[in-house]
């Protein structure tokens, strides 16, 4: 059985100021789940209210910068669909329809050659030996007729897929993206994002010769014509006018007062918080907190990013959207055909971009300096440029990015249940990819809506589905 996802406190509506209809509302953050809460107050004309952003801009992990060459670049690879009407009906309003719709057309790099995603329904295009190795790993899982093993993610997937799929592409693809061993990894986040396994389908494949890649809620998505993933968000900047404070980092909480202290040496009160920087450094900002919870919150682990973004004078020689490199030399895990999201990416159609998605840890590190040097490199070893193509590189841009995944490591849900327990009695509420550290639902559509659902709660007792349920 899944753990427990973290609940409400039993005192979750308590210590409301005396009109309890209007308590002051500050939101720390201005990427999807701060910005998602201001659009519903917004909706609703709430008055008291203000969103403070550390950075002198907004989207959080969803913004996109434009570099002095003219290629727009992302932190990393968005794409955006969409399991919520209610996020639907922001992208709608934010983007006004101006977006690019597309068909997935995504690849694995193995074996000297590109497998359609997702790789277990195209295991075709192996060479003989991997395809022997995978088969007989598929008909020993089908012939235990078991559930899954759900005593870590690498038992779930050998139990799943067997040896041949998990060891050839699974593992090596997760380690470079998680940087963890996998048997750290709870089985529970998984829900939507692995392909099910149908035997019988995809022997049919392989007799038929048939491509099989139609699976999975990104098989086909949208996005925005112009300033790549960031315009998003950029929208939300005149609605806002004077209730968005850039440039404020919170360094100090103090929960009886109920005030933030900022590092520009200003403060501001609320009667209820929402944090959405991650929650092990929220945990370091609060006056008065138990020591041995803050030290606590400090064995969530998760995972940083570089992003090197390849700008190319040459038109794009690919339809393809990204390809994931699970092998070696490829420091990256996925390299993303970045002009062809929307050709306004790149400064026009004689140059194309690639953007590489690099992860790294403190158990994994990579070393800043050469990255760029390293993602070129394997672009190279995987067949996605040639050595002759250096000359024609006129951008390569390098966003360093910290906390870009939260892992769901097997200690993580007892952890999160310990900290909401402390902080939602308080009035502070951790939500968003990072502050809720739930990566199954870290999407930017979860993320917004997160931040919708935390302001109906709050202001009428409605109920955080996207929180509480990890759907």
């Amino acid at each position: 059985m899944p753990a427990k996802p973290p609940g409400p406190h039993p005192r979750h509506n308590t210590m409301l100021p005396p009109d309890q209809n209007s308590p002051r509302l500050l939101i720390l953050g201005a990427g999807p789940t701060g910005l998602g809460a201001a659009y519903k107050l917004l909706q609703l004309g709430y008055r008291h209210w203000a969103v403070c952003e550390r950075n002198d801009y907004v989207g959080g992990l969803a913004t996109s910068f434009t570099d002095e060459t003219g290629f727009t670049w992302d932190i990393g690879g968005h794409v955006v669909f969409s399991h919520y009407p209610e996020f639907d009906g922001f992208f709608e309003e934010m983007t006004e329809g101006e977006v690019f719709s597309h068909e997935r057309r995504s690849f694995i790099r193995i074996a000297g050659r590109f497998v359609p995603y997702p790789f277990q329904n195209n295991i075709r295009y192996l060479p003989p030996h991997m395809l022997e190795r995978c088969l007989k790993g598929l008909e020993e899982v089908a012939g235990r007729r078991a559930a899954p093993d759900r005593a870590n993610f690498l038992a779930w997937n050998l139990s799943r897929f067997g040896e041949g799929i998990t060891r050839l592409f699974i593992e090596p693809d997760n380690l470079k993206r998680w940087n963890i061993p996998l048997d750290r990894m709870s089985a529970d986040w998984v829900a939507d994002r692995v392909s099910p396994v149908d035997l019988d389908r995809i022997r049919e494949n392989i007799r038929l010769g048939r491509d099989d890649v139609s699976w999975g809620p990104n098989n086909t998505f949208q996005f925005p014509k112009y300033g790549g993933t960031g315009a998003i968000f950029e929208a939300m900047v005149p609605r806002l006018r004077d209730r968005l404070r850039l440039g404020k980092e919170a360094i100090a909480i103090h929960p009886r007062k109920r005030e933030v202290r900022f590092a520009d040496g200003s403060s501001m009160t609320y009667d209820r918080l929402l944090s959405t920087m991650p929650i092990n450094l929220l945990m370091r900002r609060i006056v008065g907190a138990p020591p041995a919870l803050v030290e606590r919150a400090q064995n969530l682990e998760h995972c940083d990013g570089y992003i090197a973004g390849i700008g190319i004078r040459q038109p794009v020689p690919s339809d393809t959207c990204w390809v994931y490199c699970p092998e070696p030399p490829a420091p990256f895990f996925r390299a993303t055909y970045f002009s062809n999201y929307s050709r306004f990416n790149a400064p026009d159609e004689q140059h194309y971009s690639l953007m590489c998605d690099v992860s790294h840890s403190r158990y994994r590190p990579h070393n800043r300096e050469t990255v760029v040097e390293d993602a070129i490199q394997g672009l190279i070893a995987a067949g996605m440029i040639g050595e002759s193509d250096r000359r024609d590189i006129v951008s390569s841009y390098l966003i360093d990015v910290p906390y870009t995944y939260p892992t769901p490591t097997l200690e993580r849900d007892a952890i999160l249940d310990a900290l909401h327990d402390y902080l939602e009695p308080l009035g502070i509420h951790s939500r968003g990819r990072m502050g809720a550290w739930l990566y199954e639902v870290g999407n930017m559509d979860h993320s917004v809506v997160m931040g919708m659902q935390w302001v109906e709660s709050v202001l009428s007792g409605g109920r955080e589905s996207v929180w509480l349920d990890r759907q």
